[in-house]
Protein backbone atom coordinates (compact mmCIF):
# COMPACT_ATOMS: atom_id res chain seq x y z
CA UNK A 1 0.00 0.00 0.00
CA UNK A 2 1.18 3.18 -0.77
CA UNK A 3 1.09 5.57 1.79
CA UNK A 4 0.31 9.42 0.35
CA UNK A 5 -2.40 9.60 3.41
CA UNK A 6 0.31 10.12 6.02
CA UNK A 7 2.54 11.79 3.69
CA UNK A 8 -0.32 14.38 2.56
CA UNK A 9 -1.38 14.86 6.58
CA UNK A 10 2.16 16.27 7.11
CA UNK A 11 2.56 18.46 3.87
CA UNK A 12 -0.74 20.58 5.43
CA UNK A 13 1.69 21.47 8.35
CA UNK A 14 3.65 24.92 7.89
CA UNK A 15 7.61 24.18 7.33
CA UNK A 16 10.87 25.20 6.49
CA UNK A 17 12.99 23.81 4.30
CA UNK A 18 15.71 21.37 5.96
CA UNK A 19 19.31 22.00 5.85
CA UNK A 20 20.55 19.28 4.60
CA UNK A 21 23.66 17.72 2.10
CA UNK A 22 23.95 18.07 -1.58
CA UNK A 23 24.04 14.58 -1.78
CA UNK A 24 21.36 11.98 -2.58
CA UNK A 25 21.35 8.54 -0.66
CA UNK A 26 20.36 6.08 -3.26
CA UNK A 27 20.46 2.01 -3.71
CA UNK A 28 23.25 1.79 -5.53
CA UNK A 29 27.28 3.02 -6.00
CA UNK A 30 27.82 6.33 -8.22
CA UNK A 31 28.84 5.09 -11.59
CA UNK A 32 31.66 7.50 -13.03
CA UNK A 33 30.73 10.98 -14.48
CA UNK A 34 31.33 9.92 -18.24
CA UNK A 35 30.29 6.87 -18.07
CA UNK A 36 26.86 8.03 -16.61
CA UNK A 37 26.26 11.08 -18.90
CA UNK A 38 26.68 8.57 -22.01
CA UNK A 39 24.26 6.42 -20.69
CA UNK A 40 21.25 9.03 -19.81
CA UNK A 41 21.97 10.68 -23.32
CA UNK A 42 21.68 7.21 -24.76
CA UNK A 43 18.47 5.88 -22.95
CA UNK A 44 16.68 9.32 -23.30
CA UNK A 45 17.26 9.26 -27.02
CA UNK A 46 15.64 5.75 -27.15
CA UNK A 47 13.14 6.79 -24.28
CA UNK A 48 11.74 9.88 -25.98
CA UNK A 49 11.54 8.22 -29.48
CA UNK A 50 9.56 5.26 -27.63
CA UNK A 51 7.45 7.59 -26.68
CA UNK A 52 6.52 9.43 -29.32
CA UNK A 53 5.79 6.47 -31.25
CA UNK A 54 1.94 5.97 -29.78
CA UNK A 55 -0.39 6.49 -32.00
CA UNK A 56 -2.69 8.78 -30.93
CA UNK A 57 -5.70 6.56 -30.41
CA UNK A 58 -3.01 4.49 -27.83
CA UNK A 59 -2.09 8.09 -25.98
CA UNK A 60 -5.76 9.36 -25.38
CA UNK A 61 -6.46 5.69 -24.01
CA UNK A 62 -3.32 5.98 -21.66
CA UNK A 63 -3.82 9.38 -20.52
CA UNK A 64 -7.43 8.69 -20.05
CA UNK A 65 -6.40 5.99 -17.24
CA UNK A 66 -3.49 8.19 -15.91
CA UNK A 67 -6.32 10.89 -15.45
CA UNK A 68 -8.69 8.91 -14.07
CA UNK A 69 -6.24 7.96 -10.81
CA UNK A 70 -5.23 10.88 -10.82
CA UNK A 71 -8.67 12.33 -10.14
CA UNK A 72 -9.15 9.29 -7.55
CA UNK A 73 -6.52 10.62 -5.33
CA UNK A 74 -7.27 13.78 -5.51
CA UNK A 75 -10.87 13.09 -4.36
CA UNK A 76 -9.27 10.90 -1.77
CA UNK A 77 -6.51 12.81 -0.38
CA UNK A 78 -7.87 16.86 -1.00
CA UNK A 79 -4.37 18.16 -1.07
CA UNK A 80 -4.39 21.51 -1.00
CA UNK A 81 -1.50 22.63 -3.78
CA UNK A 82 -0.74 20.35 -6.30
CA UNK A 83 1.94 21.65 -8.95
CA UNK A 84 1.81 20.13 -12.30
CA UNK A 85 3.41 20.61 -15.60
CA UNK A 86 1.99 21.38 -19.25
CA UNK A 87 2.46 18.46 -21.54
CA UNK A 88 5.57 18.45 -23.51
CA UNK A 89 7.43 16.37 -26.08
CA UNK A 90 5.09 13.60 -25.86
CA UNK A 91 4.62 13.53 -21.69
CA UNK A 92 1.42 12.50 -20.34
CA UNK A 93 -1.84 15.66 -20.76
CA UNK A 94 -3.06 16.10 -16.89
CA UNK A 95 -5.65 18.30 -18.03
CA UNK A 96 -8.89 17.05 -17.24
CA UNK A 97 -7.77 16.27 -14.12
CA UNK A 98 -6.39 19.12 -12.96
CA UNK A 99 -9.62 21.11 -13.97
CA UNK A 100 -11.60 18.07 -12.16
CA UNK A 101 -9.18 19.41 -9.22
CA UNK A 102 -9.69 23.28 -9.29
CA UNK A 103 -13.56 22.65 -9.37
CA UNK A 104 -13.30 20.81 -5.76
CA UNK A 105 -11.21 24.24 -4.52
CA UNK A 106 -7.82 22.68 -4.91
CA UNK A 107 -4.54 25.36 -5.85
CA UNK A 108 -2.78 24.65 -9.09
CA UNK A 109 0.86 25.65 -10.06
CA UNK A 110 2.60 25.34 -13.13
CA UNK A 111 6.73 25.57 -13.26
CA UNK A 112 8.59 28.17 -14.45
CA UNK A 113 11.93 28.52 -15.71
CA UNK A 114 14.24 30.64 -13.60
CA UNK A 115 18.09 32.00 -13.75
CA UNK A 116 20.11 31.48 -10.84
CA UNK A 117 24.18 31.68 -10.02
CA UNK A 118 23.94 28.10 -9.60
CA UNK A 119 22.10 28.15 -13.14
CA UNK A 120 18.63 27.19 -14.13
CA UNK A 121 16.12 26.05 -12.09
CA UNK A 122 12.49 26.30 -11.38
CA UNK A 123 9.93 28.30 -9.68
CA UNK A 124 5.93 27.51 -9.88
CA UNK A 125 3.59 30.08 -10.42
CA UNK A 126 -0.61 29.89 -9.71
CA UNK A 127 -2.07 28.22 -12.77
CA UNK A 128 -5.91 28.29 -14.04
CA UNK A 129 -7.42 27.73 -17.56
CA UNK A 130 -7.92 31.35 -17.11
CA UNK A 131 -4.36 32.23 -16.19
CA UNK A 132 -2.34 34.56 -19.03
CA UNK A 133 0.12 32.54 -20.28
CA UNK A 134 3.57 32.51 -22.36
CA UNK A 135 5.68 30.25 -24.09
CA UNK A 136 9.57 29.72 -22.24
CA UNK A 137 12.62 29.55 -24.59
CA UNK A 138 11.42 25.52 -25.13
CA UNK A 139 7.97 26.50 -26.34
CA UNK A 140 6.19 25.13 -23.11
CA UNK A 141 3.88 27.66 -21.63
CA UNK A 142 4.26 29.08 -18.68
CA UNK A 143 1.74 31.44 -16.40
CA UNK A 144 3.06 35.51 -16.64
CA UNK A 145 2.13 37.35 -13.89
CA UNK A 146 0.32 34.92 -11.30
CA UNK A 147 1.57 34.76 -8.02
CA UNK A 148 4.66 32.26 -6.88
CA UNK A 149 3.70 29.58 -4.80
CA UNK A 150 6.47 28.53 -2.47
CA UNK A 151 7.81 25.03 -2.68
CA UNK A 152 6.77 24.17 1.29
CA UNK A 153 3.61 25.08 0.23
CA UNK A 154 3.03 22.48 -2.15
CA UNK A 155 1.52 19.24 -1.17
CA UNK A 156 1.76 17.26 -4.11
CA UNK A 157 4.25 17.87 -6.92
CA UNK A 158 3.50 16.14 -10.38
CA UNK A 159 6.86 15.97 -12.37
CA UNK A 160 7.06 14.74 -15.76
CA UNK A 161 10.23 12.26 -16.73
CA UNK A 162 11.61 10.30 -19.67
CA UNK A 163 12.43 7.12 -17.95
CA UNK A 164 12.05 5.41 -14.70
CA UNK A 165 12.71 2.29 -12.72
CA UNK A 166 11.90 0.14 -9.40
CA UNK A 167 13.87 2.33 -7.39
CA UNK A 168 12.40 5.82 -7.66
CA UNK A 169 15.17 7.16 -9.84
CA UNK A 170 14.15 9.55 -12.57
CA UNK A 171 15.64 10.07 -15.62
CA UNK A 172 14.53 13.87 -17.28
CA UNK A 173 15.12 15.66 -20.15
CA UNK A 174 18.93 16.50 -18.95
CA UNK A 175 18.58 20.08 -17.89
CA UNK A 176 18.53 19.64 -14.30
CA UNK A 177 15.65 22.15 -13.52
CA UNK A 178 13.91 19.66 -10.83
CA UNK A 179 16.70 17.95 -9.62
CA UNK A 180 18.53 21.85 -8.59
CA UNK A 181 15.29 22.59 -7.71
CA UNK A 182 14.65 20.31 -5.27
CA UNK A 183 17.81 19.64 -3.48
CA UNK A 184 16.85 21.57 -0.35
CA UNK A 185 14.18 18.86 -0.23
CA UNK A 186 16.48 16.07 -1.35
CA UNK A 187 15.74 13.88 1.81
CA UNK A 188 12.45 15.11 2.48
CA UNK A 189 9.04 13.88 2.27
CA UNK A 190 7.52 16.68 1.47
CA UNK A 191 6.35 17.86 -1.14
CA UNK A 192 5.03 14.42 -2.46
CA UNK A 193 7.29 14.10 -5.67
CA UNK A 194 5.32 12.19 -8.48
CA UNK A 195 6.77 11.17 -11.56
CA UNK A 196 4.06 11.15 -14.05
CA UNK A 197 4.72 8.28 -16.96
CA UNK A 198 3.72 5.75 -19.05
CA UNK A 199 4.76 2.21 -18.39
CA UNK A 200 6.98 2.57 -21.75
CA UNK A 201 9.29 4.23 -20.17
CA UNK A 202 10.39 1.59 -17.71
CA UNK A 203 14.10 0.51 -17.64
CA UNK A 204 15.05 -1.94 -15.80
CA UNK A 205 17.54 0.45 -13.92
CA UNK A 206 18.76 4.02 -14.15
CA UNK A 207 22.06 5.09 -13.45
CA UNK A 208 22.57 7.76 -10.53
CA UNK A 209 24.47 11.03 -10.24
CA UNK A 210 24.69 12.51 -6.58
CA UNK A 211 22.28 15.51 -7.30
CA UNK A 212 20.34 13.23 -8.73
CA UNK A 213 16.51 13.39 -6.78
CA UNK A 214 14.73 10.33 -6.31
CA UNK A 215 10.53 10.30 -6.83
CA UNK A 216 8.47 8.97 -3.67
CA UNK A 217 5.63 7.83 -5.95
CA UNK A 218 5.07 6.95 -10.09
CA UNK A 219 1.66 7.43 -11.66
CA UNK A 220 1.14 5.54 -14.96
CA UNK A 221 -1.44 3.98 -16.79
CA UNK A 222 -1.50 1.10 -14.33
CA UNK A 223 -1.95 3.57 -11.71
CA UNK A 224 0.16 4.40 -8.35
CA UNK A 225 3.50 2.84 -7.22
CA UNK A 226 5.41 3.98 -4.10
CA UNK A 227 9.44 4.09 -3.78
CA UNK A 228 8.20 5.12 0.27
CA UNK A 229 8.61 2.51 3.66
Amino acid sequence: MWCACSLLAKSLKPRKPPHLDHLVQGHRPVAAPRRVFSIKSTLRNKLRARRKQLDNRRRLSLDGSINHFLTEFIAEHRPNTIAAFWRFDGEPDLRPALAAAAQQGVQLALPVVMQSPAGPSLLFRQWSEASEMKNNRYGIPEPLNSPEIPLPDINLLLMPLVGWDEFGQRLGMGAGFYDRTLQPFSQSDLPIRVGVAYQLQKVPRLPREPWDIRLHMLLSETGWLSFTS
